[in-house]
């Protein structure tokens, strides 16, 4: 997310200030409605492993990963992503 956020003000340019799209961030995450989640050592071995055998990028298989082993529903607009989350969630069960 806050990469997001600093790509729309550096790279895209369509955002002025950043700032209080961060608070709205952690007020998200103070208000229950976002979860952090940690990687550890598995869920880096993981990522690393999709990564490798579908030559993504391990940035984008740590969303992949962290939704199968959440058991939560990948939302994305990356039609790889998606695809390779279907196959790893199938896969898995």
């Amino acid at each position: 997310m806050t990469n997001s956020i600093w790509k729309h003000q550096y790279v895209l340019k369509d955002l002025d200030d950043g700032l209080p799209y961060l608070s709205i961030l952690f007020g998200l995450i103070n208000a229950g409605k976002i979860r952090v989640v940690a990687l550890n050592e598995k869920f880096i071995r993981q990522s690393y492993s999709l990564a490798a055998s579908n030559r993504a990028s391990i940035y984008d298989m740590i969303f992949v990963s962290l939704a199968i082993e959440l058991g939560l529903e990948l939302k994305s607009l990356d039609r790889q992503q998606i695809r390779i989350w279907r196959r790893a969630r199938q896969n898995k069960a």
